[in-house]
């Protein structure tokens, strides 16, 4: 899928209809539960601040057992409370399992081997010089034949002109591979405008991010550029939309400065093309800032691009997110300096994100909610903090056709309601997606509960009921995800099934 159409691909279907039948009451005309398709209207938590970290011992290990008492987090200097703290888990071991295989209708249990692991290659070929290329091709070449068998690969080209979306086809990845050469456009000259470039590779730089959100795994966006500059006001909006969004998805951005080895940067010297040491740390700017803003690793000043390779495709296997809202924070667009330390920690050291800008408006909390449900949706973590359960059946219709049903069972004993009129109101949202064997994004659909129910109703389901939503679609290995949120607990649950139809 080009680059240029990610856009129109994240205008996601993932909404549509079903029926339940009502419930009434005898002399009652009023539904206890109804169903609607327009957007819900969750509450969003506007101005909240998310920064993750990365904490490593001496050895270079991640370190996972902190609590949110270990770190201090400042804003422009002045203390901030930890409103929001989480561990992440992101490497996923042999023993882990972020999909449980589905029975089949018939009883079986087919195993099913579901991708959990997605990296992305973006080749910066409009400022790539061409040795550079080469070398930093080779290695990619290497690493590509050591990947897993649960691994997906994507690589694309910063210009757009090379896409090849995920896959487990080594000799695809190969082919495209070998297609990235430095632009045509640019050795054409249709680009002799500096900061067209710049704006052209951060627009696609954060369309394959936006691509990387409907990855249902760990998420690796791995850029491969000599670095460029981006210190001008110009390119503000574009940085700050590719870091906000890669945390949203928990997309981890990592990058490798295909320009090698460079000498000691205190000798400020022009050793290349005339472009001083300086100059060239300054180049390199853009991929620190997205490697630290995101819990990403940066490969530089070295040569064994293989062995770059290596370190930053895998995830650090812990990841800390610290969420902040800042108080009387002005919708200005002004930068905020922000700094993590740790309490008492002398053999840890971290990462973490540098900084964030204010709003330049204050976000729509509507838009917000969207996009954190979405997010849910295409993520591979698997949340509770609603009572549900997930079952899958299918049947298959012809050769190339079959039905299959996703059962969500609510159980609303743990469901938040409020009084009104009577009645026990909340309102629940469930969308149900299916992905192909690669991870790919196929179909889904949403579904909203109105919840109006009479105290004798909500006792009658105490045990809770299922919602069944069915898809058409052929033969093959697919991963179900089913997330569900309700309004007045602001609670969400997320589950992940793979079935196999033979």
């Amino acid at each position: 899928m080009p680059v240029s159409r990610f856009a129109s691909f994240l205008a996601l279907a993932v909404f549509g209809y079903f029926s339940l039948q009502a419930q009434t009451s005898p002399g009652q005309n009023a539904p206890e539960m109804t169903t609607r398709d327009e957007q819900a209207a969750f509450k969003a938590k506007v101005n909240l601040v998310m920064v993750p970290v990365v904490v490593r011992n001496v050895h270079g290990d991640a370190v996972g057992n902190l609590t949110k008492e270990n770190f201090q987090l400042y804003d422009k200097g002045k203390p901030q409370e930890i409103a929001r703290f989480s561990v992440e888990r992101t490497a996923l071991s042999a023993t882990d399992s972020a999909s449980k295989p589905a029975a089949a209708a018939e009883g079986s249990e087919p195993a099913v081997i579901a991708p959990e692991r997605f990296v992305a290659f973006v080749f910066d070929d409009i400022h790539l010089a061409p040795n550079d290329l080469v070398k930093v091709r080779e290695a990619a070449d290497n690493h590509i034949d050591s990947m897993a068998p649960t691994d997906r690969l994507a690589l694309y080209s910063i210009s757009g002109e090379v896409s090849q979306d995920f896959t487990d086809d080594r000799a695809r990845l190969h082919a495209a591979l070998a297609r990235v050469r430095p632009a045509l456009m640019v050795r054409a000259g249709a680009l002799n405008d500096f900061d067209q470039r710049v704006l052209i590779s951060l627009a696609n730089l954060k369309a394959i991010v936006k691509r990387m959100s409907v990855a249902p795994g760990q998420r690796t966006v791995v850029l491969v550029s000599p670095g460029f500059f981006t210190t001008s006001p110009l390119y503000i909006d574009d940085k700050v939309a590719i870091i906000e969004q890669a945390i949203r998805s928990k997309v981890i951005i990592s990058s490798l400065d295909a320009r090698g080895l460079y000498t000691d940067p205190r000798f400020d010297v022009a050793p290349r093309g005339g472009r001083s040491l300086t100059s060239m740390l300054i180049a390199s700017d853009l991929m620190a800032e997205l490697a630290a803003g995101t819990g990403g690793t940066f490969f530089q000043n070295s040569n064994g691009f293989e062995e770059g390779f290596r370190r930053i495709a895998a995830a650090p296997e812990y990841l800390y997110m610290l969420g902040f809202s800042p108080q009387n924070l002005r919708s200005d667009g002004s930068f905020h300096s922000l700094k993590v330390s740790l309490k008492s920690a002398p053999n840890l050291t971290l990462t973490a994100r540098h900084g964030y800008y204010a709003p330049k408006r204050t976000d729509d909390a509507a838009e917000t909610a969207r996009q954190e449900i979405e997010a849910a949706l295409f993520s591979r973590d698997e949340m509770m903090e609603l009572p549900i359960e997930m079952h899958t059946q299918f049947f298959k219709s012809g050769d190339q056709a079959a039905k299959l049903s996703v059962m969500a069972h609510l159980d609303l004993k743990q469901f938040k309601f409020h009084k009104a009129d009577g009645r026990n109101r909340n309102e629940v949202t469930l969308l149900s997606g299916i992905f192909d064997r690669n991870g790919n994004y196929l179909q889904g659909i949403r579904k909203v509960l109105e919840l109006r129910l009479k105290d004798e109703t909500l006792a009658r389901l105490s045990n809770g009921f299922t919602v069944k939503t069915t898809f058409d679609v052929k033969p093959g290995t697919y991963l179900v995800r089913l997330v569900v949120r309700d309004t007045e607990g602001q609670a969400l649950s997320a589950t992940n099934n793979a079935v196999e139809i033979q």
